[in-house]
């Protein structure tokens, strides 16, 4: 997916059991009956999936693997193919850069050659080590957001509809993933923030 650029200055970043209600002393069945126990806060991994049939999910999945096969067919086969996921990657970098004060520009979304061999996209912004994890690991983001593409609009879709649909969804799921490039820029990032964290937790002793 999407790479980010070796320079430093700009740097480049190419998704619970029911409780009771207070005071009641009693359990029913019916959720308007009094001392009801109140609805599940949360889903399961399981109850997600069964949001959306098996074939939406298999049809979603099997975008990444044939991503890796158009890429044999050349670099702008891959680009095109990977568009949505490329244009959703490198958003999200620029989403939390800007978000963040890091002052994004350069917004890429065509393959360039670097030193270190192609990359479909990047970002350049203003480093500091407390925003860079934060800015090269924003694709994780896009992983609940290929959930919910799939839930919403593959499930119910047919025909070339469903099959576009899936495409995006997967290209999504496929654009979640940081580069090579976005993990160099986040772990040294993750060492400081964690370095403070423990310091402060120690001064709080």
């Amino acid at each position: 997916m999407p790479r980010a650029g070796p320079e430093r200055q700009p740097r480049r970043a190419s998704s619970g059991p029911s409780v009771a209600s207070p005071g009641s002393r009693h359990r029913s069945d019916d959720p308007d009956a009094p001392g009801a126990m109140s609805p599940r806060l949360s889903a399961s991994p399981a109850d997600l999936l069964a949001l959306a049939p098996a074939h939406a999910w298999a049809a979603v999945l099997v975008v990444p693997v044939l991503q890796r096969f158009v890429a044999r067919l050349g670099l702008w086969p891959y680009a095109v193919f990977a568009l949505p996921g490329t244009l959703a990657h490198e958003a999200s970098h620029w989403l939390v850069a800007a978000l963040t004060g890091a002052r994004p520009r350069g917004l890429r979304l065509w393959p360039e050659r670097t030193p270190h061999g192609w990359r479909l996209g990047s970002v350049a912004f203003q480093p500091a080590w407390w925003r860079t994890a934060a800015i090269a690991l924003a694709p994780l983001a896009l992983l609940p957001l290929a959930l919910i593409w799939t839930i919403a609009f593959v499930a119910p879709a047919d025909g070339i509809a469903f099959a576009v649909h899936a495409w995006i969804a997967g290209t999504l799921l496929g654009g979640s993933l940081p580069s090579r490039a976005d993990l160099r820029l986040a772990g040294p990032a993750l060492v400081g923030v964690l370095a403070v964290a423990l310091a402060a937790l120690l001064a709080l002793r």
